[in-house]
Formats: C-alpha cells, sequence, structure tokens
C-alpha cells in the first residue's frame, strides 16, 4: 500500500451527497401584494417592497427629494423641524395657462404661492386649508375659482391678481327663498368645471350650484339633490367622468355624497330638461375626502374606506362585489389597515406621467413612520415610498411636489438622499417552495442581477426570510458618495461641467455568489439598499438566482 493512498479523496456516497439546484427569481415586476395565499403567490410578486419602483422589467430605486420651500419662512418666531409649532400643509393645486405655470400650498389658515423657494402669502384668515381649484377660460381670459371645505368666499384667480368674490361677483337665484346659506357667495365648499359651466356645492348641504356657460361669476342657479340621494349626508365633491381621455359628449357629472353615493347626470344645462337628467345612482365605500379622486384612462378613480373604486365598475357591482373590481384589490388589507387609522385625515390623489405612477397620499403619521402608495399607471404594480411624508401632491412643468406635516414643499425624485438623510430600499420577494411542496430546503447561495451604471456606488445586500416569517437583518452600509452628476437638472449650478460627458448606460452587474445559509419549507428573497449618494440613483433588479438543496420532509 502506497503511502500516499490514505490520502485520496474518495466519493461521498449519494445517499449522503449534497445535491444543489438551481433556481431563477425574477424581479416582482407585479408588485406589492397582501391578498394573496402565502403557499401559492403569485409570480413576481412581494410582500415588502418599500422604496423599490416597479417597471416593466424590474424594479428600480427610487429618488430621494429635496426642500423646496419652506410656509414658515416668512415667519422669524418658528422654530426649525422638527416642532409642534410648525403648522402642516393641507391641500395643493395647480394653476396652468399659456404665459405662465404655479403651484399653491395652504395650511389650516393661510394659501401660499410655492412656485418659487421663496413663499408668497395669497390669502389668511381662512377657516380650512383643504382646497380645490378648477381653471376654465372664456373671452376674458383664464380664471381659475378656489373653494375651501369650510366654504370660506371664493378666491379668484387670472394668472396676476389674485381677487376674494363677494355678493358683487356671486349671488343666488332670487326665486330660491328662504336664501340659502350661499346667497352671497359665502359657503360654497367645491367648485368643479364641466361642459363650460362651473358647479359648485353648497357646504354642509345636497345643493349644487351652477353658473352660466363660459361665465366666471354672476348668479347661481340650484340643483336640489336631496331626493336624488337615499342615504342623505352632504355633497362632498364633483368630478367628471369621461368614456374617453378628453372632454366630449360622453361626458357624466358625477355628485358624491360623504357617505359614498355617486349621483350621475348627463347634459349640458341643468335649467332644460330635455338637456339634463339623471344617469344613475350608485354605492361605494365611504370616499376619503374632497380631493380623493383622480380621472385615469377615461375613468374616474376613488379613494374609499376599502380601496380606490373605478366608476366604471361600480355601475356594474354591488358595494359586496366591489373588491374585485378595485384596483388595489393586491394590497386590500394593507390600505384598509392605513385608511382605517388616518381616515380623519384628507387624502389625494395625483397622475406624475412623466414618472409612470400615480401617486395617493397616506397622510398622518408619527416620525420615521410614513409613508405613500405609489401605482405603476402602466401595469397596476403597487409599492410603498417610505420616508415620503405626503400630505398632498402638486406638478410643475414635469416635476412633482408634495407637502409635510412640517409645513414644508418637497421635489420629488431628486439626489439619493431624503432631504440630506440616508434612506433605505427593501424588497421582500413573494414566498416559494422551489417547486417542491412540504420538503425543507436549505438555500445556500444567491446573487443578485441589477441593470446599473458603472460606477454606481450602491451596496445590495441579500438574504432570506423562510416559512412566512419576516425577519430582516440590518440594512447594509450605503456605498461611497461619488457627488452629484454633472447633467442637467442633477448637478449643482457654478460647480458642475457643462461640457461633461453623458453618463454611461446601465449594463447588467451581478453581486456575485453570496452566502444564504437558510432552511425551512419556504423561502422569500430580500434586497436591502441604503441610500445616500447626491446623484439619483439609476439601478433596477433584474432577477436573484439560487443554489439549494432538498433536506427531507420533516413529519
Amino acid at each position: 500500500m502506497s503511502v500516499h493512498q490514505g490520502f485520496r479523496r474518495q466519493p461521498v456516497p449519494p445517499q449522503v451527497a449534497q445535491q444543489h439546484k438551481a433556481i431563477t427569481i425574477p424581479a416582482p415586476t407585479a408588485g406589492l401584494t397582501d391578498s394573496d395565499n402565502l403557499a401559492f403567490m403569485k409570480p413576481a410578486t412581494a410582500v415588502v417592497l418599500d422604496n423599490w419602483v416597479p417597471t416593466l422589467r424590474g424594479i428600480k430605486l427610487r429618488g430621494g427629494f429635496i426642500r423646496h420651500c419652506d410656509l414658515h419662512a416668512l415667519d422669524a418666531t418658528v422654530p426649525p423641524v422638527p416642532s409642534p409649532l410648525r403648522k402642516p400643509i393641507i391641500s395643493g393645486f395647480e394653476y396652468i395657462d399659456a404665459a405662465s405655470r404655479r403651484i399653491f400650498a395652504a395650511q389650516a389658515d393661510k394659501l401660499f404661492d410655492v412656485t418659487s423657494a421663496t413663499p408668497i402669502l395669497v390669502k389668511s384668515g381662512q377657516a380650512s386649508g383643504n382646497y380645490v381649484g378648477s381653471q376654465m377660460a372664456n373671452a376674458s381670459g383664464d380664471h381659475m375659482l378656489v373653494a375651501n371645505e369650510a366654504g370660506d368666499y371664493l378666491l379668484h384667480f387670472d394668472g396676476l391678481t389674485w381677487t376674494t368674490f363677494d355678493a358683487s361677483q356671486l349671488v343666488t337665484n332670487p326665486i330660491v327663498t328662504p336664501p340659502p346659506s350661499c346667497a352671497t357667495g359665502h359657503n360654497l365648499s367645491y367648485v368643479c368645471k364641466y361642459r363650460n359651466r362651473f358647479f359648485f356645492i353648497e357646504g354642509g348641504t345636497m345643493n349644487a350650484w351652477y353658473l352660466g356657460i363660459d361665465s366666471h361669476q354672476g348668479q347661481l342657479n340650484i340643483i336640489p339633490l336631496a331626493g336624488a340621494a337615499a342615504r342623505g349626508g352632504k355633497l362632498l365633491f364633483i368630478a367628471v367622468w369621461s368614456g374617453d381621455t378628453g372632454d366630449g359628449v360622453d361626458d357624466k357629472l358625477v355628485f358624491m355624497t360623504n357617505l359614498g353615493e355617486a349621483i350621475v347626470f348627463t347634459g349640458s344645462n341643468p335649467a332644460d330638461p330635455a338637456n339634463w337628467r339623471q344617469e344613475g345612482r350608485f354605492q361605494i365605500p365611504l370616499p376619503m375626502g374632497m380631493n380623493a379622486h383622480i380621472n385615469l384612462g377615461g375613468d374616474l378613480l376613488v379613494a374609499t374606506l376599502d380601496g380606490i373604486v373605478p366608476m366604471s365598475g361600480a355601475i356594474s357591482k354591488d358595494a359586496g362585489q366591489l373588491d374585485f373590481a378595485m384596483i388595489t384589490v393586491g394590497i386590500r388589507n394593507m390600505w384598509r389597515q392605513e385608511a382605517m387609522s388616518k381616515r380623519f385625515f384628507p387624502w389625494s390623489m395625483k397622475r406624475w406621467d412623466e414618472y409612470g405612477g400615480m401617486f395617493v397620499t397616506w397622510p398622518g403619521g408619527s416620525v420615521g413612520n410614513r409613508r405613500c402608495a405609489v401605482v405603476n399607471t402602466a401595469t397596476g404594480a403597487w409599492c410603498r415610498f417610505v420616508g415620503y411624508d405626503a400630505t398632498c401632491f402638486m406638478q410643475l412643468a414635469g416635476d412633482l411636489f408634495f407637502g409635510t406635516q412640517d409645513g414644508i414643499v418637497m421635489q420629488a425624485d431628486r439626489t439619493g438622499y431624503d432631504d440630506g438623510k440616508p434612506y433605505i430600499c427593501t424588497m421582500v420577494g413573494g414566498w416559494g417552495m422551489f417547486g417542491q411542496q412540504a420538503q425543507t430546503k436549505t438555500w445556500s447561495q444567491a446573487r443578485a442581477q441589477f441593470a446599473a451604471r458603472p460606477g454606481e456606488p450602491f451596496i445590495p445586500q441579500i438574504s432570506s426570510c423562510t416559512d412566512y416569517t419576516l425577519n430582516l437583518p440590518a440594512a447594509p452600509s450605503a456605498g461611497i458618495d461619488s457627488g452629484r452628476a454633472d447633467v442637467w437638472d442633477q448637478g449643482l449650478w457654478d460647480q458642475m461641467l457643462w461640457d461633461a460627458a453623458a453618463l454611461p448606460s446601465p449594463t447588467v452587474r451581478n453581486t456575485g455568489w453570496v452566502s444564504i445559509g437558510s432552511t425551512g419549507f419556504s423561502h422569500a428573497p430580500v434586497v436591502q439598499v441604503t441610500m445616500a449618494q447626491g446623484a439619483k440613483p439609476n439601478v433596477e433588479l433584474i432577477a436573484i438566482d439560487g443554489l439549494y438543496w432538498a433536506v427531507g420532509t420533516n413529519v
């Protein structure tokens, strides 16, 4: 026997050899879900998707936000953030004409022009900061009428000057007796333009009012709606519901009550029975506020206590069946939890077409526990933006802004910091059994594939959760910040180079194989990234590869 024979490698017996198998898990392009059976989740879904945005081919890291302006900048006695003395921003709206674009934000008693970094006081001494604006152009120019929930006198803006309307501009029809609460233009709590007319709500009642065609002032005429509603309550908002994406003969006017009754009319002249008729009355769950609705893809979407209801679904399903028609059906439990805890805050929604998403405020929450919901309007995939203390949204020239509880207007999708602070992006994919139900598996190694620019300073951390228990490790450290990129709208003025080369296109990068070492019958991949960089991240997760072996079946 050779002296080396004892050192020869012997084959492992087949019955104890590790039989590694490979699996590829696609990025959760279907977005966040909490309504699937955990044992049979749909492909490409996630149980946690915080600060990752679903795209058509993967999920990408969201950008941070920067401070645009502070509504307390004009008051030297108010302390810096955080402080209970600071007033939250409650609502926001826009004005657009051929010459200018402006955005406005409101606190409980003041309205500001926040187009520039220095806020301009528009109106003070108001009884509510929950505003809505509606704009119409006629022969005399562009006119925006602005109402608030308390029914303060309407404000008018023509692109240059603000005025406060009173009985000299608005007065009710004298044949209406006794004189209503809005007889002198006071107590009009909502305004909406429909077929070249302004329509209004008399606060606290079931009465709607309207002006003459192409008129922004004059005599108001009544539309009594108490008899059209079955549940009572009061009118909450008015919205246009269209069968297409523009103004047309198929447009309908929806009067929504605070109890969720939608009274639908069509026609262009409420004074002419031949040209004005009620088309239906439909019941939906309780709406979340007078600005909690939006027009999208030819439909009217309303945020309610149970989810976002499309009006096209409300006409064919009763209240018990509406769950399946809601665009939030995949996050129903999460939505319901947020709505029940924050139902007394005014909610709002905003499309951001340049981003490809729709944003929904989940207002309220303590420091460190604030977020909003975002959906990809092309795919219907949801995610959460954690750290977004959004109370309302405004859009200006393709950019999105949001108000906060600290009275600050932030600009979204800028840099890789949240107002100068790092933020954590967390993805927990859907639970899976790797095609071997009831067997215990050990996930030994994994690697993630990303589309990212060369030199992008992100450091991903890959791990897993097992057996339907979310147990996340501590977040990883941030990469070394290389500063803002020398590109338009990211670089700092007078510091970055005009002739800098364009940033390279994203390329496929992978992390290499890393150890996972988790054992269980069901696994969920986890990818965490800490963002802290001057340039907006350009990173998209494509897929996660894994190596595992079956341990056996526990009995």
